[in-house]
Parts: C-alpha cells; sequence; structure tokens
C-alpha cells in the first residue's frame, strides 16, 4: 500500500515546480528582449505595444521593447569600439505607425507593416535617412523587406510610417517598387491612399 506524501514532501515539490516555472519566464523574458534588439524585433515588439489591449501588456512589451532597444545600442556602440560600423550602421530606431483615425494607418497594421531606420553619420550631412520597410506575412512566419529613402533634417525622422508611405507613394519609381514589394497588400495600401486623399 502506497504512502500519501507529508505536507513537506508536497511543499517541496511545489517549490520545484515554481523554480522550474520562474526559470521558464526568465528565459522567455530574455529570449524576448534578444528579438526585440533586432530590427524585425523591435518592429515588431513596438507594433505589439501599440495595439496592446491593457496596460499590463502595454507595460510588459514597453519593458522588453526599451531593453531590446538598449540591447542593439550596446551592440553598436561594441561594434563602434571594434571598428566594425560601417557607414550605413548607427542606432536603431522603430518608426510609431500613426494616427489610428487615418485610413493608411489602419491598413498599415492590418497588412502587417512596419518600419525601421538608423541614424547614421551619413544621415545627418544627408537629411535623408534609409528606412527599412517590414512586412509580416499572414503566415506569420515570412519577413520581406524594402529600403526606401526618406527625408530627415539632420538625420533626425520626424515623420510616422503613414507619413513615409504616403510620401514614397507620390513618387512613379518608388510607388512601383513598393507596389511589388507589396504584393497582394498593394491593393489595400492604394485604396486607404485614395480614402486619405478624399478627407
Amino acid at each position: 500500500m502506497t504512502q500519501e506524501p507529508t505536507r513537506e514532501e508536497l511543499l517541496r515539490e511545489l517549490g520545484k515546480v515554481q523554480s522550474k516555472l520562474e526559470k521558464a519566464r526568465r528565459r522567455r523574458d530574455a529570449d524576448a528582449i534578444a528579438y526585440a534588439s533586432t530590427p524585425d524585433g523591435a518592429a515588431e515588439t513596438f507594433r505589439r505595444y501599440e495595439l496592446a489591449r491593457d496596460d499590463r501588456e502595454r507595460k510588459e512589451l514597453k519593458t522588453t521593447y526599451l531593453s531590446g532597444l538598449a540591447m542593439a545600442g550596446e551592440e553598436y556602440e561594441e561594434r563602434l569600439r571594434r571598428g566594425n560600423a560601417g557607414d550605413n550602421d548607427g542606432p536603431l530606431a522603430v518608426i510609431p505607425v500613426g494616427s489610428f483615425r487615418d485610413p493608411l494607418t489602419k491598413a498599415l497594421v492590418e497588412q502587417r507593416i512596419m518600419g525601421t531606420f538608423r541614424t547614421t553619420a551619413a544621415s545627418v550631412d544627408s537629411n535623408t535617412v534609409t528606412v527599412t520597410v517590414l512586412r509580416l506575412l499572414p503566415d506569420q512566419q515570412t519577413r520581406k523587406r524594402l529600403r526606401l529613402d526618406t527625408a530627415a533634417e539632420l538625420g533626425v525622422l520626424t515623420a510616422d510610417l503613414t507619413e513615409v508611405i504616403a510620401t514614397a507613394w507620390t513618387d512613379p519609381a518608388t510607388r512601383k517598387r513598393l507596389t511589388a514589394f507589396l504584393d497582394d497588400a498593394a491593393a489595400p495600401i492604394d485604396t486607404a491612399i485614395a480614402q486619405r486623399d478624399q478627407r
């Protein structure tokens, strides 16, 4: 006949389980921060922050996002120290999507389109930054990227992603590149820009 575990044994087992859970949570959080230190991860984490349902989720995502940016900044400083930072390297930044009252903003969110950039030494002189437009495809795994040059006085980008895309759409050559990149998302973006212009 098997003996029932004592209260002390049950508490010991519970302590072991809680310890394992805490380690798993710390590992999960560390992995999320490491991913948020990459351009794709920073963009995706910030978009989740923009769409957060409540203050608790917003606070968690903000912590992850800012910790990821800090890690990216440290990596950039290390590249600088080692002489491995190229002309197009610089601190990583994410572009906020824009006002949710704008039909183009809604389309960018629905089509999972995000943007990041780096302020480089060249961008300060040229008043231009290269924006990396990221699209997370419906399979939630595949990511497509396109680089666009956009105006940024002294390398400081003040426009939101909605403005960047709307401005790029006005240039025929850039619009052609964007349309090819967007593929099936090009029509909803075009429709949203037309709605935007009618306001």
